[in-house]
């Protein structure tokens, strides 16, 4: 387990640095969905980080909470996203 979880914290901290870059440019140029698909990632990055930590100690309960939480962020986000398209037709 300590061999997922340490990929687990590398991927982590790849997708981080990647929403990081996004948010960046999603400010810099007014980008409303760069910066919703750079959010996307760094919650995404924090939902594998909890789940690396949940391998790292053995506690289900982080394991559980890193899926319930994905799993909403990604939902939230998603709707978020499909506001901005619709709103860019009009």
């Amino acid at each position: 387990m300590t061999a997922i979880g340490i990929l687990a914290l590398l991927i982590a901290a790849g997708l981080g640095r990647r929403g990081l870059r996004r948010m960046r440019h999603g400010l810099r140029d007014c980008a409303s969905l760069e910066l919703v698909r750079g959010i996307r990632a760094l919650v995404t990055a924090a939902a594998v980080a909890v789940f690396a930590l949940a391998l790292l100690t053995g506690e289900r309960g982080l394991l559980a909470f890193a899926a319930v939480f994905l799993a909403e962020e990604l939902y939230e986000t998603g709707v978020l996203v499909l506001i901005l398209r619709a709103s860019a037709r009009v």
